[in-house]
């Protein structure tokens, strides 16, 4: 076997990792990389007919992540045969093709490498966190834009939501005996408040909450440390909120409003069906794409196919009147709804449930970041599409392969 090939290969999940979270474009390029650089190694192998090098066995959580990842994309590629937007639905399969690859990137690194990967892997993520950081708050300064310091504007080129649940998950993984470790957990909570995604605001201050009790007693200087994250968050979110939070409850009073005048005068209420978003927010958008969702569940029980997601829920906002999530053109906005749009109720409830038995399991062997860090994806991707977009369909398969990766005694022994 070729050493420098395998030193080689024992970088590019690092680089992955901390380019991650630096830009969204870098993650196809590194991958494009890694892919090259795993073939190489293969076929120097293979070339060689190295006898010598020991293939380890892969963790049962890696095999179970990896086999849900590639069964979930060829499901994908069976919903092809029904779909009428063929174009739209070859873009999905490309955007999601890290279904196919990462699970097997992932089991060529387990399987020839050392343990060192893993531990580089996961220090690079952080690297790329405080680096996006650094970024982020550099550019507001320098350009003097308060804009720049909250929502959109301080996520950059990233989905708010998305780009939280990474800091959520990089304070997870920090141990706060060095300084890198320290600063993320810190300046991840304001940065998480700063972001104004309520759903990053709810999983960030719960997995901050979980992991103050849990490391409470073996280390209380990283509960304090975790305490102090999570009330920079709040600070941050007070800060940032610019009304957000007030969205709900201005959207069910609006709601409120029209079933009363439509019981009071059915006239009436033909108008005020008419402009139903007049003051509807993200999280009116949010529900009546939700409600345009369910309805094509209910209709399309295998459902609409792979390239008509966005058609289908088109036409049902233009009927409905739904003028904020049709100018905005909104997916069904959770992972849950958007499989089970796309290939019907078995997919949505066998997504779920991997992710519900991957969290038990955690849970019943004692990995707790694991188990952790699942149910933030439940919880974030009940209200979003996180496996939308490639930014978030490389960083949650690539976090969830490398946790899964990780035994608990690694996780002792990577924390200096």
């Amino acid at each position: 076997m070729n050493p420098s090939s395998t030193q080689l290969l024992g970088w590019m999940p690092a680089l992955t990792a901390f380019c991650l979270p630096v830009h969204p474009r870098l993650s196809a390029t590194t991958l494009v990389i890694w892919s090259i650089v795993a073939g190489i190694h293969a076929l120097s192998i293979a070339f060689r007919n190295d006898e010598s090098s020991q293939r380890r066995a892969l963790d049962p959580f890696v095999k179970g992540l990896a086999v849900g990842s590639m069964v979930c994309y060829c499901a994908m590629c069976l919903g092809m045969l029904w779909t009428e937007n063929v174009a739209e639905g070859w873009f999905a399969l490309e955007v999601k093709f890290s279904f196919l690859l990462l699970p097997l990137l992932f089991w060529q690194s387990n399987a020839m490498l050392d343990e060192r990967w893993k531990y580089r892997a996961v220090q690079s993520f952080e690297w790329g966190l405080l680096a996006y950081l650094a970024w982020r708050f550099f550019q507001a300064f320098w350009w003097q834009d308060i804009s720049l310091m909250r929502y959109d504007g301080f996520a950059g080129p990233f989905h708010p939501s998305y780009i939280a649940l990474y800091l959520t998950s990089g304070i997870l993984l920090s141990s706060c005996s060095d300084f890198k470790g320290r600063a993320l957990v810190v300046v991840g909570g304001l940065a998480i408040g700063l972001l104004a995604s309520k759903a990053g605001w709810g999983v960030g201050l719960l997995v901050i909450a979980i992991e103050t009790i849990r490391r409470f007693k073996p280390a209380v200087k990283e509960a304090r440390l975790l305490m102090a994250s999570g009330v920079l968050l709040l600070l941050g979110a007070a800060w940032a909120d610019a009304g957000r939070m007030q969205e709900f409850q201005h959207y069910v009073a609006n709601r409120q409003q029209v079933v009363s005048d439509t019981k009071a005068s059915s006239p009436q209420a033909n108008v005020i069906q008419t402009n139903p978003d007049r003051k509807t927010g993200s999280t009116g958008g949010r529900m009546q794409a939700w409600k345009a969702s369910m309805e094509l569940l209910s209709h399309h029980p295998f459902g609409v196919g792979t390239g008509d997601v966005a058609s289908s829920l088109a036409t049902i906002y233009e009927r409905d009147g739904s003028l904020y999530a049709k100018n905005k053109n909104m997916n069904p906005h959770s992972i849950w709804l958007q499989i089970g749009v796309r290939l019907g109720w078995l997919a949505l409830t066998g997504l779920f449930l991997g992710f519900v038995l991957l969290g038990w399991k955690a849970i019943q062997v004692g990995r707790w970041q694991l188990a952790i860090w699942t149910v933030a994806v439940i919880m974030n991707g009940t209200v979003e599409s996180l496996f939308e977009l490639q930014q978030g369909v490389v960083a949650i398969l690539f976090l969830g392969l490398l946790l899964t990766s990780m035994a608990p005694k690694e996780w002792i022994r990577s924390k200096p």
